[in-house]
């Protein structure tokens, strides 16, 4: 076995472990939207269906990257061009829900919580996945371990936002 796929499949419980973490947060991020479906779908509430989105986006990722690295004999290219998509395709998604926010009133972002941990966070993990997929794409390995953080903090902040939107949503049924 050459020594990038050895490197990579060293990271087999790792993935294992934070895809299956991810694909739990996903069904109960499915379960709480279920249960709040006419709250998440009222007009103003818009804030809050971005929060579920930008939420939702970022477990995705986290799983998609697990996915890749549960492939077996793995090479550079097999796992540097997807890392580089979802990389491009979650930085993309989170700057355009970002500048979507500035288009809503000041004040319903600082009720909901801080701008960093929604959007800055992942669009700076999504920016480092990139370089990391274009470390992997010239076969360098080391560059692997850059991926823990990004796991963590996206994992962390969707898990974060998740809880905030099932708090709003709960204030806003009540309130209604």
């Amino acid at each position: 076995m050459d020594p990038f796929t050895e490197a990579v499949e060293s990271w087999h419980d790792f993935y294992l472990m934070t895809g299956t973490a991810a694909a739990t947060l996903i069904g109960l991020l499915f379960v709480s939207l279920s249960l709040n479906v006419e709250v998440i779908t009222r007009k103003e509430n818009a804030d809050l269906r971005v929060l579920a989105t930008q939420s939702f986006g970022n477990f995705i990722s986290a799983l998609m990257f697990a996915v890749l690295f549960l492939i077996p004999s793995q090479v550079p290219l097999g796992l540097g061009l997807p890392l580089l998509g979802i990389g491009g395709y979650g930085l993309y998604n989170t700057l355009r829900r970002w500048l979507g926010t500035r288009r809503q009133e000041p004040h319903v972002w600082a009720l909901r919580g801080s701008l960093a941990h929604r959007f800055h966070i992942p669009a700076a993990c999504f920016l480092a996945l990139i370089v990391v997929a274009v470390f992997v794409l010239l076969g360098r390995t080391g560059s692997l371990y850059w991926l823990v953080p990004v796991m963590i903090l996206l994992l962390l902040g969707a898990s974060i936002n998740a809880w905030d939107l099932l708090m709003a949503l709960r204030t806003e049924a009540k309130r209604n």
